[in-house]
């Protein structure tokens, strides 16, 4: 399934390059990041955090500005919108790809039901990636059109 990542560097980054290779390889199961060079994954990978949500902790809240992407690397979210239960996301589950690149309102609350680790690339780091190396923003932007339903 998924190559496991140390978590003990919490609130840092991936801290070894086993780690690191198991969260590119991550990056890339998403669609979002699937079009994205390694070297861009890589870059992207190193700029996100490590964090752990406590089970009950309520990480993203509906109608807050969106911020980050965030990839569940261990544990269990619970996504609800209007107090009505959407899904549960568990590891290898992703939020957050259109807050990270609109800042748009957050359209749901995510709350761990599990003590739970989440990668999490935030605005800043991301702008900065996109900064470096453009590119990875035609290749975020043809993945978003293609996930797109067709008009008509």
């Amino acid at each position: 399934m998924y190559a496991p990542i140390n978590t003990t560097t919490i609130g840092g980054s991936v801290s070894s390059k086993a780690d690191e290779k198991a969260l590119v390889e991550r990056l890339q199961r998403i669609p979002l990041f699937s079009g994205t060079t390694k070297k861009q994954r890589v870059a992207l990978a190193r700029l996100g955090k490590i964090v752990n949500w406590k089970d009950g902790n309520v990480g993203v809240t509906e109608g807050s500005k969106g911020v980050a992407f965030f990839l569940i690397l261990d544990g269990a979210v619970e996504v609800t919108r209007n107090g009505q239960v959407l899904d549960q996301l568990r590891p290898g589950g992703f939020f957050g790809e259109v807050g990270l690149l609109t800042g748009a309102p957050r359209n749901a609350t995510v709350t761990a039901i599990d003590a739970s680790t989440l990668f999490v690339l935030g605005r800043p780091a991301f702008s900065a990636a996109v900064k470096s190396d453009p590119d990875i923003a035609l290749r975020l932007m043809a993945a978003m059109a293609e996930r797109q339903p067709a008009n008509g």
